[in-house]
């Protein structure tokens, strides 16, 4: 039986998403979980620079909603 990531992932993205749309239909707010799946997408990495970010009180958008997509394309 295969190994199913996103039954078990707290984070809002989850890298093992099954939803095909999911880059673009799923929200994450700075501060949030990061999915921990492993090797780390271009999103997750964002993730934690923002969510690094967030603890040093250096992040400015912290009511601002992102998906997937805005993170690995977007200037955040």
């Amino acid at each position: 039986m295969k190994y199913e990531h996103n039954l078990n992932c707290n984070a809002p993205i989850c890298a093992g998403d099954p939803n095909p749309n999911y880059k673009k239909e799923v929200v994450w707010y700075a501060g949030e979980e990061v999915c921990e799946m492993k090797s780390y997408t271009k999103f997750q990495k964002k993730q934690v620079v923002i969510n690094k970010e967030m603890k040093s009180g250096h992040f400015r958008h912290t009511e601002e909603a992102f998906n997937a997509f805005d993170l690995e394309n977007r200037s955040i």
